[in-house]
């Protein structure tokens, strides 16, 4: 144990190196930018989350109209239109 008590008042009576005497700046400043990013983030974050209220709001709460209803079943969600060129020259 007296071996490291010699060694850490060996330390401590060195000064400390110049090149950590800068490292406070860069250090500092990368910190700043983390909670730049993370700040931004956030921000994103809530405009999508709003967006996504207010668009699943509007599409759930206007009624459509029943002609509406009965064209959305007809077609498969993921068909492909009947007026698409593919689709005509196929037939």
């Amino acid at each position: 144990m007296n071996e490291l008590d010699d060694m850490l008042a060996r330390l401590r009576r060195e000064s400390v190196p110049a090149a950590l005497g800068g490292l406070e700046g860069p250090v500092m400043a990368g910190l700043a930018a983390g909670r730049e990013r993370l700040s931004a983030r956030r921000g994103f974050v809530l405009a999508c989350g709003v967006a996504a209220v207010v668009g699943l709001w509007g599409g759930l709460s206007m009624p459509l109209a029943q002609t509406q209803h009965r064209h959305a079943h007809v077609e498969p969600l993921l068909g492909m239109p009947a007026a698409a060129p593919s689709h005509l020259l196929a037939s």
